[in-house]
């Protein structure tokens, strides 16, 4: 983090960029390719669930990473993601709704996904700042 401030800090935020490769995207892509390439299910439901599990796992790793000084334990790691994934659920309805509307209008899944994935990750990172991990 300290070097990656170093770097980019004057012109984006460290935990920015911390916050969208942690988990959002690469884990998004990677079900997201999973589900609708290899086993064959239809696009909406294949962003859909991806956009889930990126959420999930995402707060997962973003409190053991990112977000390490504000890091929920035990009992808090619930309330947690569950506001979490209340602050994102907007955001994800626009990712899986922009998402499917790309590649209905015949946009290659990959590109499809990824605007869904870019619609969402300065709210989510916003959001997630002010009301999830908010410094006390």
């Amino acid at each position: 983090m300290l070097l990656t401030d170093k770097l980019v800090g004057r012109f984006i935020p460290a935990q920015f960029i911390s916050f969208s490769l942690v988990g959002g995207v690469v884990i998004h892509f990677a079900v997201l390719a999973l589900l609708f390439n290899q086993f064959g299910v239809k696009f909406l439901p294949s962003q859909a669930t991806a956009a889930i599990i990126a959420m999930t796992s995402n707060f997962a790793l973003d409190n053991v990473l990112t977000y390490r000084d504000r890091r929920f334990r035990r009992w808090r790691w619930l309330r947690g993601l569950i506001l979490l994934t209340a602050a994102c659920s907007l955001s994800a309805l626009s990712n899986v709704g922009i998402a499917s509307y790309l590649f209905s209008m015949d946009t290659k899944w990959a590109l499809a996904g990824l605007a869904g994935v870019l619609v969402g990750t300065v709210w989510n990172y916003s959001v997630t700042r002010t009301f999830t991990w908010k410094k006390s």
